[in-house]
């Protein structure tokens, strides 16, 4: 049996169909919510994520066959990559529905900010493995700096649903990682504090953008925008 064979037969092939099962749900949900609406991009959607899901499983089983250290390598290039992608968004970048953060290049259409996220977790995890005797706050800072980088820059697109997929993230990996436990009930404890300062600063923007026809998450990110980047409503 070849080496090739043996990683294909290998595959948690429960996981994979279990995987594939929600991503096609999730193309039928997208289909049912928009396939009446006139407007033409949003019916275009589900093609767009069934696309991409053949994409996406395509890069999966490549990620699956294929030695996983060369991650070490290819983090911190993707990582760069996708802060400059962030930036040509912030100029070049098409807006949908208030944010933006798609762009184009040629004929590829994507979310920088998927990028940032994925190369963010793999320099994060390359980081914490190779700096464990580091100082607990100093390595705090440094994980603070290589999230926050990409956050800033998108949270000025806006689009604060990406934002916040970073907290988990960033906790998730710096237990896994080896953070103490004191570190970390510092940083749920000041999280929890803030949602209610959060929900007071974004109440009156949030209002303001229902009243202008957005809605839902948007409404939220570009509340978020008029906080924090007040140079936009200018």
């Amino acid at each position: 049996m070849t080496p090739f064979l043996r990683k294909l037969l290998g595959l948690n092939w429960l996981l994979l169909i279990v995987m594939l099962a929600l991503a096609v749900f999730g193309v039928v949900a997208i289909y049912s919510a928009t396939y009446m609406r006139e407007d033409p991009v949003a019916t275009d959607f589900w093609r767009k994520q069934a696309n991409w899901v053949a994409v996406g499983f395509f890069a999966f089983m490549v990620a699956s066959l294929v030695n996983y250290h060369w991650i070490r390598w290819g983090a911190l290039p993707m990582y760069l990559a996708g802060i400059i992608f962030l930036v040509l968004t912030k100029f070049m970048g098409q807006k949908v529905y208030g944010a933006r953060s798609w762009l184009h290049l040629g004929p590829v259409n994507f979310q920088p900010a998927q990028l940032a996220v994925v190369a963010g977790i793999m320099v994060l995890a390359l980081f914490l493995s190779q700096f464990k005797q580091m100082h607990p706050m100093l390595r705090l800072l440094v994980c603070g700096a290589i999230a926050g980088a990409p956050c800033l820059l998108i949270l000025m697109q806006p689009d604060l649903g990406e934002v916040i997929i970073w907290v988990p993230v960033l906790l998730a990996l710096l237990f896994v990682g080896g953070m103490p436990l004191r570190y970390l009930i510092c940083i749920l404890l000041i999280l929890f504090a803030m949602i209610p300062i959060t929900a007071n600063l974004f109440a009156d923007s949030v209002r303001h953008d229902s009243d202008h026809g957005e809605s839902g998450a948007q409404t939220i990110s570009t509340g978020a925008a008029h906080r924090f980047c007040p140079s936009r409503n200018r």
